[in-house]
């Protein structure tokens, strides 16, 4: 089957899913405000479960919003690998982050998943205007495998989250490349997992470059989140087109990769806007808040005439998972601490 074929099924595939989602879903995933209140109450009465979408995921959490911590332990049977957003690289090549590893929490999710992979994500603070030095710098590849033999027996790998990987082409920073290979080569059984913006113009990427990241990477996580192309009212996380045109774009592409879907969303003032999570959701009052589906991104908004929120729910979560399921890829989630158990119930 040729390469059009494919992707013309693929699309079709989830069409069709996709209104099969409609009729079988729309009624028993609660939607309302209220509704979503109400059942969140249940979920957290309820078991884990196993998972409910056979497919890879992986899922962030960070020191500074604790409840990743506790609903990735209780959930941890529905989750395959975890990334705690613990650790920094500075411009001086040091690593800053020791200080808030959580051994209780990796002994905790290990005894209740023996099977998850712990891949905490190292951020690497880069300079344009010395990029190419810095990631040359030995200094820099050192610190990562020291960190990882400090917790040999904990890690599963590492993740490395710098934004100037999405702009590789751009930059002509292959030297970033050569330095994934090297650390790839010294990581030994160690995963290795790396992050790019989702596209807006198929040729954002070259070709080229695509195959020597996904042929060094064990996952690379697609950010199909924080979408950009929108004007300052709009308040768009994650439009399902967008995802869609991501997935059928990396058809092609063999290599395992994942598609991100946001736990967090925005709440807009007349004055500012603000990061919005679960928490939040649910301190509402439900009959103060008008409930919308945004049919040309396909995503949920609570309103009155003071405030209007952005935030997944549950037709939001459940679309998007068809439609990755359809194309057998997996996705990934930032971040486990925004989200509710509801979510977790339905993933």
């Amino acid at each position: 089957m040729n390469t059009f074929n494919i992707a013309l099924f693929g699309i079709i595939g989830a069409s069709l899913l996709y209104y099969i989602y409609l009729i079988q879903y729309t009624n028993s995933v609660p939607f309302q405000l209220g509704e979503i209140q109400e059942k969140e109450q249940e979920a957290r009465n309820k078991e884990s479960g196993k998972k409910n979408y056979q497919i890879p995921n992986f899922f962030f959490i960070t020191p500074w919003n604790k409840d990743g911590y506790k609903l990735t332990v209780k959930y941890a049977q529905k989750i395959d690998m975890v990334s705690p957003a613990w650790f920094n690289v500075r411009y001086n090549n040091v690593i800053d982050g020791r200080q808030v590893v959580n051994e209780q929490w990796m002994q905790e999710i290990v005894q209740a998943n023996p099977q998850i992979a712990i891949i905490p994500r190292v951020q690497i603070e880069l300079q344009q205007s010395s990029i190419i030095q810095q990631i040359n710098s030995p200094q820099l590849l050192e610190s990562i495998i020291n960190l990882v033999q400090q917790y040999q027996d904990k890690f599963h790998g590492i993740m490395i989250d710098t934004p100037y990987l999405s702009y590789i082409d751009a930059l002509d920073a292959y030297d970033i490349v050569i330095f994934l290979q090297k650390l790839k080569a010294r990581l030994n059984n160690k995963m290795l997992v790396l992050t790019l913006y989702g596209i807006y113009d198929p040729s954002q990427y070259k070709h080229s470059t695509l195959k020597k990241l996904f042929k060094l990477a064990d996952y690379t996580l697609i950010q199909t989140y924080d979408y950009q192309i929108q004007d300052q009212e709009d308040q768009i996380l994650s439009p399902y087109s967008w995802i869609q045109e991501n997935l059928e774009h990396f058809m092609t592409y063999k290599e395992k990769l994942l598609f991100g879907i946001p736990f967090y969303g925005f709440k807009k003032t007349e004055h500012n806007k603000t990061h919005f999570i679960g928490n939040e959701l649910l301190k509402l009052n439900a009959s103060n808040h008008l409930t919308e589906w945004d049919r040309s991104s396909s995503e949920c908004r609570y309103k009155n005439e003071l405030v209007s929120i952005s935030y997944p729910c549950p037709d939001f979560l459940v679309q998007r998972l068809e439609l990755i399921k359809d194309f057998r890829r997996g996705y990934f989630v930032w971040e486990g601490g925004q989200g509710i158990e509801l979510f977790y119930q339905l993933l």
